[in-house]
């Protein structure tokens, strides 16, 4: 039973850490950041189906086209971005198999992680905020 607690806290810093960077930024980044994390989370457990017909091959093949070509773009035009959003996508993805494999339910790995992303996020930006600033460039001059 720590595995899964250790895959949430691996989410908690992320978003914790998200939350912090986003402190550097007006409010409505922290929020719209927030908005898509949510829904890159709804659609990671209930967006299976969808997101298996729009990878098929065919007319609908210009759309994974679209969004693959989207992805490497944003990978080398916004290298931080990018590796925020593989960092936040791979604890989710942790966590999910991590509590599902313990035995919870879809909904309730979910709402967890829901709670969790907020209340982590919230913290970080309060904490970037009024405590210890952010700067927007902290992860780049940390990668290179």
């Amino acid at each position: 039973m720590l595995t899964p607690v250790i895959s949430l806290v691996c989410v908690g810093i992320a978003y914790g850490l998200l939350g912090w960077h986003l402190s550097a930024y007006h409010i409505y980044w922290a929020m719209g950041s927030w908005f898509v994390a949510i829904t890159l989370t709804v659609l990671l457990f209930w967006g299976e189906k969808v997101t298996k017909r729009m990878f098929r091959l065919g007319p609908r093949g210009v759309v994974s086209m679209f969004i693959l070509s989207s992805i490497l773009t944003l990978a080398v035009a916004a290298s931080t971005l990018f590796g925020m959003i593989v960092i936040l996508l791979a604890s989710q993805l942790l966590a999910r198999l991590e509590l599902q494999a313990a035995g919870l339910g879809r909904r309730l790995t979910l709402i967890l992680i829901v709670v969790l992303s907020l209340s982590t996020l919230s913290c970080g930006w309060i904490v970037g905020d009024t405590y210890y600033p952010s700067s927007p460039y902290w992860l780049t001059s940390f990668l290179s």
